[in-house]
């Protein structure tokens, strides 16, 4: 198996690149490309790939900017730190769509959906790849502005960018405003999660769901994790796992 790596992390270009000769001790990893530019200048040069991992947000764009001016000879499997770009969609066309950090089995799941593909249902993917990228498939999520909240006797409009944090106490879910007030929000937080543009808010554990601007630091805390200092400061510590570490520093470069 030739495959093609389009990501930008040298760490977890390489640690793909390992889990992968891992698992397929005869795979081959033709190049690794870093950026849109990079792949727009070398594609053509290219070996052709059985198989593409590419994750989507590189420093100078989405992959997609790329994929949809070249011919992509075969299927694609995206790897990503969000969730945002239309999971379900890839999923229903076979082809997979990874979370970083990779684990090995989720990648060994995803391989043995590529080797289960005929010949003909590949190129089907294909096809379906490409309308996706086209455009007649894939559409861009949109995300909420505001909330109508319920609260007393009331109907109350509150625009997202005055909430600081969503958080879970008590299993009542509150939506804490950089005014300081609190109201109840009747969702549960993994609705709320889906519903929020990523590129603002972060989901720091299962309490926790935080606004950027509401970050004013984050410290190191013990066993690699760290613990978020927010504005206005919440009941309970903010603790993000040694897991989902990294995942929250690229998210907070990205800023």
């Amino acid at each position: 198996m030739r495959v093609i790596l389009i990501e930008d992390e040298v760490l977890a270009a390489t640690h793909l690149a390992a889990l992968l000769r891992d698992i397929e001790p005869s795979l081959t990893v033709l190049a690794v490309i870093d950026s849109v530019a990079e792949g727009r200048e070398r594609w053509e040069s290219l070996p052709t790939p059985d198989l593409i991992f590419s994750d989507i947000q590189l420093a100078d764009g989405l992959s997609f900017s790329l994929l949809e001016q070249v011919r992509v000879p075969c299927p694609i499997i995206f790897t990503t730190a969000f969730d945002e770009y239309a999971i379900r969609a890839f999923k229903l066309n076979s082809i997979d769509y990874l979370l970083k950090p990779i684990e090995r089995e989720a990648l060994e799941a995803s391989l043995l959906k590529y080797r289960s593909l005929t010949r003909p249902a590949t190129d089907d993917v294909v096809r379906q790849m490409q309308e996706m990228l086209s455009g007649r498939v894939f559409l861009p999520k949109t995300y909420r502005n505001s909330f109508l909240i319920q609260f007393r006797d009331k109907l109350l409009p509150v625009k997202v960018s005055d909430i600081a944090y969503f958080d879970i106490e008590g299993g009542v879910v509150s939506a804490t405003l950089f005014t300081r007030i609190r109201y109840p929000i009747d969702q549960k937080l993994d609705d709320l999660e889906n519903q929020l543009d990523p590129q603002q808010f972060f989901r720091a554990n299962r309490q926790f769901i935080v606004f950027r601007k509401s970050i004013q630091e984050a410290e190191l805390y013990f066993n690699g994790r760290l613990q978020l200092q927010l504005q206005p400061l919440p009941g309970g510590s903010v603790v993000i796992s040694k897991d989902r570490a990294p995942q929250f520093k690229k998210w907070m470069e990205e800023f």
